[in-house]
């Protein structure tokens, strides 16, 4: 059994029972419980358990509300300049890419805006706003319904598009490319979001992409959402910033993902309005 099976495997019996023995893991798995002990040491290592002797014992995530959109538009705005250019990078002639609602995929669409010959899906309206007008973008909305509970204490804030249409017009494509973006990323939840309404819409994104880029701030690391959209392997690439932890790079590397770190943006950090 390769490492990432492995690891999957102990974070499913992590998240079950709370606690797991080396001695039974290594029996389950076949390994020897020192190849035991080093997959614990990395779990470990990204937050996932707390070692014991004989074992381990499950670490919660924290569990984060979506803040509402004016909020999240204003924080580390620098990192998720820098990393929606990064990802606008990766679009090359004649894709066609789907990109997720949020703030730093709103980055990114602002780097793709004087691109030529490529083809953009999208649920979100300020990414089409964004877009619109664009010449050398084929603009493809998704259509459906616009979520609810927009503004207010408990809304999201955000302006996108969700329900069974929307997930119809996704079917009909095979994207080159998603661009994906969650409030919540951890090793054993994999992504989730707090807008229940836009979790099967990203799935359906990922599972029909021939590639999946998730761009996300450190921040978003180490946190879970109150939907879960799916596991991390669903992923082939993260875009992050140098705020990310040396133990987290490496625990997403060693599940096979690529992992792309850049640098805050310098200039005045461009905020949409």
């Amino acid at each position: 059994m390769i490492a990432a099976e492995r690891l999957r495997v102990i974070t499913e019996r992590l998240r079950a029972g709370h606690v797991v023995s080396t001695a039974d893991l290594s029996e389950m798995l076949n390994v020897s419980e020192m190849t035991v002990r080093r997959d614990l040491s990395q779990l470990e290592a990204a937050g996932f358990c707390r070692r014991t002797r004989g074992g381990a014992v499950a670490v919660r995530s924290t569990l984060v509300r979506e803040l509402h959109y004016s909020q999240r538009e204003v924080l580390h705005v620098a990192e998720k300049m820098a990393i929606g250019r990064a990802a606008a990078e990766l679009v090359r002639d004649g894709d066609t890419i789907f990109v997720d609602p949020g703030t730093t995929t709103l980055h990114m669409a602002v780097a793709l805006r004087e691109r030529r010959n490529i083809t953009v899906i999208t649920n979100s309206l300020r990414v089409l706003d964004q877009l619109c007008e664009s010449p050398g973008i084929s603009l493809i909305s998704t259509g459906g319904a616009v979520t609810p509970a927009l503004e207010g204490p408990l809304g999201h804030g955000d302006h996108f598009l969700v329900g069974p249409l929307a997930e119809a017009t996704i079917r009909r494509f095979r994207p080159t490319k998603a661009f994906v973006a969650t409030p919540g990323v951890t090793i054993a939840d994999g992504l989730s979001t707090a807008v229940l309404e836009q979790t099967e819409l990203s799935r359906l994104a990922m599972e029909l992409s021939a590639e999946v880029i998730l761009l996300a701030d450190s921040s978003k690391f180490g946190s879970v959402a109150v939907s879960i959209i799916g596991p991390i392997t669903l992923l082939d690439r993260v875009i992050t910033d140098s705020g990310l932890s040396p133990n987290m790079r490496h625990a997403l590397e060693e599940v096979g993902l690529t992992v792309t770190v850049v640098e805050p943006a310098t200039e005045t950090p461009w905020v949409a309005k």
